[in-house]
C-alpha cells in the first residue's frame, strides 16, 4: 500500500482510502473480477486468497447457497478501478497496465514533467513499519517500475521463483502452505509443499457469519461493540490517508490502531448470534463518519 501511494504521489496524485466512497465494503469485487467475501479463517478464505494472488485459479466466488454465508449475499461493491479499466486477468496484469500507462505518459510528456510530485509526500523507511519488502522512494520511471514490480512479487511472486530478492516466500506460496498444512522445503517445486506440518486447525476458529452487517446484531451491547470496531477502522483509514498526503508520521499511530482493531474484533468473535444458529459475530468493516 505504501509503494502504491508513493507511485501515485510521485505523479502528483492524491491517495484516497477514507470516506464512504473509498473505504472497501464486503463482498468486494476486485479489478480482475474476483469477488472477495468477508469470511472466517477457513479453506474457502484461503482459496479466495490464492485466486487473488495467482492466475492459475478459477475466479468464481463461493456459491450463494454455501453454508458459510448463512444468509443471502448482500450487494457486491465493485472496485473503483473497474470503472476506468478493461478487466485484467490477474492482479499482476493490473499493475502491468499501470506500468505501461506510466511508460506511455513519460514518452509523451517527458519523465520530468510526469514525475513532478512533492518528494515530501513520499513515505520513506523511517516511517515504514516492516510488514515485508521495503519502502521505495519514487521520483522517476525507474523507481515507479521497481515499486510496482515489488508489489507483484510480494503477492503472485516472480513466475520463475517462489522467493523474492530478499529470500522470502511470495504471498501465494505462503497461502499454499496454509492450504496444505505443510511448509515448503528449499528443494520443493511450486506445486505443493512437502515439508513438516505447520499446525493449521480450521476447526479451532470461531464460525463467524460471512459478510456481517451492523443490522445483523440485534443485541444492543453487541451492536455497540461493532460500532466501536468500526470507529477504530474508520480512524485507521483516516490516519493512513493523512500519512499518504504529506504527513507520513501518521503511520506510527496507525500501527496502534491496527492492534486496537485486533483486540476489538476478538470481543465480536466470541459472541454467538441468536438470529443465525451456529454463527458468531465478527467485524463488519463499515465506514463511520467522525463526530
Amino acid at each position: 500500500m505504501v509503494l502504491a501511494a508513493n507511485v501515485l504521489n510521485a505523479i502528483e496524485g492524491e491517495p484516497r482510502v477514507a470516506g464512504a466512497e473509498h473505504a472497501p465494503r464486503y463482498p468486494h469485487e476486485l479489478p480482475d473480477g474476483m469477488i472477495l467475501d468477508l469470511l472466517p479463517f477457513s479453506p474457502e478464505a484461503i482459496d479466495a486468497f490464492l485466486k487473488v494472488e495467482n492466475p492459475q485459479h478459477d475466479h468464481h466466488a463461493i456459491g450463494p447457497d454455501h453454508p458459510l454465508l448463512g444468509k443471502p449475499r448482500p450487494e457486491t461493491q465493485a472496485a473503483g478501478a473497474k470503472k476506468v479499466m478493461a478487466e485484467p486477468l490477474t492482479i499482476g496484469a493490473f499493475y502491468g497496465e499501470i506500468v505501461s500507462g506510466l511508460e506511455a505518459a513519460a514518452a509523451e510528456i517527458g519523465e520530468q514533467q510526469l514525475f513532478c510530485g512533492d518528494p515530501a509526500r513520499q513515505v520513506t523507511r523511517e516511517y515504514y513499519y516492516a510488514g515485508g519488502g521495503s519502502a521505495i522512494h519514487v521520483t522517476n520511471l525507474d523507481g515507479a517500475r521497481r515499486a510496482l514490480v515489488e508489489i507483484v512479487e510480494q503477492g503472485e511472486g516472480d513466475m520463475h521463483s517462489m522467493y523474492d530478492d530478499d529470500g522470502d516466500l511470495a504471498h501465494y506460496y505462503r497461502f499454499q502452505q496454509v492450504k496444505h498444512n505443510r511448509a515448503y522445503l528449499r528443494s520443493d517445486d511450486s506445486d505443493a509443499p512437502t515439508g513438516p506440518q505447520i499446525g493449521v486447525d480450521f476447526d479451532a476458529v470461531y464460525p463467524m457469519l460471512a459478510n456481517p452487517r451492523r443490522e445483523d446484531y440485534s443485541d444492543p451491547a453487541l451492536r455497540a461493540a461493532s460500532d466501536a470496531f468500526n470507529r477504530t477502522w474508520s480512524e485507521l483509514l483516516r490516519q493512513i490517508e493523512v500519512a499518504f498526503n504529506g504527513e507520513p508520521g501518521e503511520l506510527v499511530p496507525a500501527v496502534h490502531s491496527m492492534f486496537k482493531l485486533r483486540d476489538q474484533s476478538l470481543v465480536l468473535f466470541a459472541n454467538p448470534l441468536p438470529d443465525y444458529p451456529r454463527r458468531h459475530a465478527g467485524p463488519t468493516f463499515e465506514w463511520l463518519e467522525a463526530h
